[in-house]
């Protein structure tokens, strides 16, 4: 089984992406990519409530996950076949906020446990993941100065959005508020960060933990209007 990278060891032992990482191909950070989908969920009073998420992984790393779950031997990778994958991964994300790092006026919102979530093969042959992150406790857009971003601090993963696809709501968003994805802001110190990545090998860490991903992702955030006076 093999299961998303969280920590990584030299050994390709715990939560390293074992097949990858023990492949003579995986040299050079990010190791995976993947396309994704994260939208916003709001309740019936149009307040935040949580981000739903879908991760589709390249091929690479789609054939070292599946490998073996195939228990009947029939070709078809069913959702209960490919559980146990999906709730280790979800059991070791939650340390590192499901990759999914959501603020709501400068603080990071609290989350409640992540509870639904599954993983299946799409029709492109690709792994894909979804769960929502449910917040603790619902945000007023309204109010709040709210926004997140989806990435893996170490940059192992790449996450980018899917191409010709915009974030969504789930729900329906307040009355003269809008959502705005926004671009990434490379300069040359971020390109040189990102070439010293790419000669770094699998099993490299830094000397102090760093925000990696954070430079290369999309920032998510929702505007209003101000209420009429």
């Amino acid at each position: 089984m093999t299961v998303l990278s969280t920590k990584h060891s030299a050994a390709c032992t715990g939560l390293v992406i074992a097949a990858l990482a023990c492949s003579p191909g995986a040299a050079a950070h990010p190791h995976v990519w993947s396309e994704m989908r994260a939208d916003i969920m709001l309740d019936e009073q149009s307040r935040a409530t949580g981000i739903h998420v879908e991760w589709i992984f390249d091929q690479g790393y789609t054939e070292a996950a599946i490998e073996g779950m195939d228990a009947d031997k029939d070709g078809v990778y069913t959702a209960a076949e490919l559980q146990p994958v999906v709730d280790e991964n979800i059991k070791a994300l939650k340390e590192f906020r499901y990759f999914t790092f959501a603020k709501s006026n400068g603080k990071d919102i609290p989350y409640a446990d992540v509870t639904e979530y599954g993983q299946r093969i799409n029709d492109q042959g690709r792994l894909s993941m979804i769960f929502v992150v449910p917040f603790a406790a619902p945000i007023d857009l309204k109010t709040a100065n709210f926004n997140y971003k989806i990435y893996d601090p170490d940059f192992f993963i790449a996450f980018d959005y899917i191409k010709g696809e915009t974030v969504s709501a789930i729900g329906k968003l307040p009355k003269g508020c809008k959502i705005n994805v926004g671009t990434v802001a490379f300069d040359e110190s971020i390109e040189q960060t990102r070439q010293e990545l790419a000669d770094k090998p699998v099993d490299w860490q830094p000397e102090q933990p760093q925000d990696f991903g954070s430079l290369f992702a999309q920032p998510v955030s929702v505007s209003c209007e101000p209420a009429a006076s």
